[in-house]
């Protein structure tokens, strides 16, 4: 479970919905805590991967002259407005949660998937994030709680195609994780029962996940994201008429 979370978090191809697929098919009972603390371990990824975007953050959040590119100086303004939207998504649904984490479900997510990733083959790159770009990631960002839905796939899609340059876009697509992961974890932190097994998974999350997103941003960087929708679809044949 270390291994798909490590590889299924970063890709656009949906971590939860890899989650409940292996979990089904091995026929075991996971409680949502222990997939909500391997996201801890894509948390780490995250800060360590974006070290030098996140310390260029606060720089400019608490001194006058800035650090970043002009284009970038309201990045912390948006990253709360997409956090709360997200936030106030995510309270809506986790309540129930579990009745979504079926195999059914999640095909139908996977085949949402495909459409939105497959659609920013057609993206212009060029714009510079705004408020209205920062509040429609934010829906989407809330939405991807469900399993089947890629968070990256399909906050990384939206971007693309409301124009954002593919660099932008992909700081800010993860960046923006950092808050959302770690409310989940605070919320599911009280179901959540400690078993020495389980620091193996997050050690795997991390190893892996590093080597994914690594890899995941040179394959944006030559405009290769799209494909990633071929797998999907492919998962949704799958689940809906072999499994």
């Amino acid at each position: 479970m270390g291994i798909v979370q490590g590889i299924t978090e970063w890709l656009p191809i949906s971590s939860d919905g890899h989650l409940v697929l292996f979990e089904k098919l091995r026929h075991l009972s996971v409680a949502v805590a222990f997939d909500v603390f391997l996201h801890l371990g894509s948390l780490v990824v995250i800060l360590i991967f974006f070290r030098r975007e996140i310390i260029e953050f606060f720089k400019n959040l608490f001194k006058r002259s800035s650090v970043w590119p002009v284009e970038q100086n309201k990045w912390w303004q948006y990253l709360i407005i997409s956090t709360i939207i997200t936030g106030i998504i995510g309270l809506v649904f986790y309540p129930y949660i579990e009745n979504y984490r079926n195999l059914d479900f999640t095909a139908y997510g996977f085949l949402l998937t495909s459409i939105i990733v497959f659609s920013s083959r057609w993206s212009k790159s060029g714009k510079n994030i705004n408020y209205w770009i920062a509040i429609l990631l934010g829906v989407v960002q809330g939405l991807a709680v469900l399993p089947g839905i890629s968070r990256s796939g399909l906050v990384l899609s939206i971007a693309l195609l409301s124009g954002v340059n593919r660099k932008q876009a992909f700081d800010y697509t993860f960046l923006m994780a950092i808050p959302a992961i770690a409310a989940a974890f605070i919320l599911a932190a009280k179901d959540f029962v400690w078993q020495s097994i389980y620091l193996l998974g997050f050690m795997v999350t991390i190893i892996i996940g590093l080597m994914t997103l690594t890899l995941l941003r040179q394959i944006v960087n030559n405009n290769k994201f799209y494909l990633f929708s071929i797998y999907t679809l492919f998962l949704f044949f799958i689940i809906k008429f072999l499994i």
